[in-house]
């Protein structure tokens, strides 16, 4: 197997047999366990793991599959298209080599993979030709961060247009997704803030937000400078400022340290967010040993929406398990 899979694919017999449950017709990517029930979202389309996070063959295994969402990462492109592609420059994957957002939509039909001269990642509309005829809702991870034009907005809402209804578009970049919004209110958009408010360090030497707060949470906003308040009321405080960075925001996406800890410092964050018909998905939540349930106890207690994952097929088995008789 290659080293782009998912670690610790599940290989024995029942995680073999859930993954042929997932993909027949009529079943979808919901998980329940202790009585609550949260969609899963395969992040960067992996599903089985079986294929390239990004790629054709794990995005048609999820449309095949009849997930109930997928997230997947586009960048525009300098052209009449988006390309399926996480990383800013070609040559950290790709045989190309600059900055994606000036490779021309032929350009970048033409790169192949470093480790995979057969194919290339795919462009956006070949990912919606794909959609069509299937009920998956499909989330694009926006990895702009300059500000999109009205030449760089056109291309996206055009070609997402077949599928428009069972799109939503996330990214933590809020002004291109009030650009977004302003062009297009009908389109779903998602707000991601963790450039404005986190808990952790993901391991990236470029991180925002850049300082420590007086509450324990990294965030730069004047707020936090001095501990004034209970943390819960600094929590509930700075969330109401977030919300007013993208009024058109239909969905929260939280990294589920931050959550957790939110709630420990007594704030709950997903019944502030309900209250105002503001959705929750908590990213991105593996299976990595049993300890791993008690989180995902924790998050679907709570209400949280949708769970964004690398690792359904040890979910669906660690589950299944534990509803095992004995």
């Amino acid at each position: 197997m290659s080293d782009r899979l998912a670690p610790g694919i599940a290989r024995s017999a029942i995680g073999a047999l859930i993954i042929a449950e997932m993909t027949s017709a009529t079943s979808a990517t919901a998980i329940t366990y202790s009585g609550h029930t949260a969609i899963l979202v395969c992040h960067m389309a992996l599903l089985s793991g079986h294929h390239r996070r990004n790629s054709a063959a794990a995005i048609r295994e999820c449309f095949d599959a009849n997930a109930d969402r997928i997230e997947i990462d586009v960048h525009s492109l300098a052209g009449d298209d988006y390309a399926v592609f996480h990383e800013r420059r070609l040559q950290t994957e790709t045989t190309g080599e600059g900055s994606i957002g000036n490779t021309a939509p032929d350009a970048f039909r033409a790169v192949r993979w470093l480790d995979d001269a057969g194919s290339r990642p795919p462009l956006l509309s070949e990912v919606v030709e794909m959609a069509r005829g299937c009920d998956t809702e499909l989330q694009l991870d926006l990895k702009d961060w300059r500000l999109l034009s009205r030449e760089r907005i056109t291309p996206l809402l055009q070609t997402i247009a077949p599928i428009h209804d069972r799109v939503v578009v996330s990214c933590g970049q809020d002004w291109n997704l009030r650009r977004l919004h302003e062009a297009d209110p009908s389109l779903a958009i998602g707000f991601d803030p963790g450039h404005y408010l986190d808990y952790v360090i993901e391991g990236s030497e470029v991180f925002l937000p850049r300082g420590m707060g007086a509450y324990g949470y990294r965030d730069d906003h004047p707020i936090a400078v001095g501990r004034t308040e209970p943390t819960a009321s600094y929590l509930r405080e700075r969330m109401s400022i977030l919300a007013l960075q993208v009024p058109g925001a239909r969905e929260l996406f939280l990294d589920y340290h931050m959550l957790l800890q939110m709630l420990d410092d007594g704030f709950d964050v997903v019944a502030w967010l309900h209250d105002r018909h503001i959705q929750v998905t908590a990213w991105t939540v593996d299976y990595r040993s049993e300890a791993s349930l008690r989180i995902l106890d924790r998050l679907l207690a709570v209400g949280v929406d949708r769970i964004t994952t690398n690792t359904i097929p040890q979910w669906e088995s660690a589950t299944a398990a534990s509803r095992l008789p004995g």
